[in-house]
């Protein structure tokens, strides 16, 4: 009886552990993949401890950044790279002068280690505020 009673065991445990029998529980093969845009990955590694997209914090709030620069995605981008060369080459009237005394004369970090398109990939997600 003990050898019949295993086997049966084992098969009716094999059986309820398969998803054949039209379970509707998802699986691997249901799973949703989230891929995240290099914009909001580059902006969560280098961006996220002074600005967020909807409210101000150390920085400005970021989404509509593009309207504020006048859509002067190169000056914008030189910003990045180094605020405070901007900020003399264009004098205190300039936008990015304002923007500096706005914010109690904050310098803003210069991120030299991120390329051109790497800046252009974080103003994209920033201004939109989203994915």
């Amino acid at each position: 009886m003990k050898k019949v009673l295993l086997p049966a065991v084992a098969l009716l445990i094999m059986a309820g552990c398969s998803n054949e029998g039209g379970s509707n529980k998802p699986g691997p093969k249901d799973a949703v993949v989230v891929v995240e845009s290099t914009g909001k990955r580059l902006f969560t590694g280098n961006c996220i401890q002074c600005h967020a997209l909807q409210q101000d914090r150390t920085g400005p709030a970021l989404v509509g950044v593009k309207a504020r620069w006048g859509a002067d995605t190169a000056k914008l981008i030189a910003f990045v790279h180094n605020s405070q060369k901007v900020i003399a080459a264009d004098g205190p009237d300039s936008y990015s002068g304002k923007l500096f005394d706005k914010w109690y004369k904050t310098s803003m970090p210069s991120f030299t280690g991120l390329s051109d398109d790497d800046i252009r990939q974080i103003i994209d997600y920033v201004d939109k505020g989203q994915d």
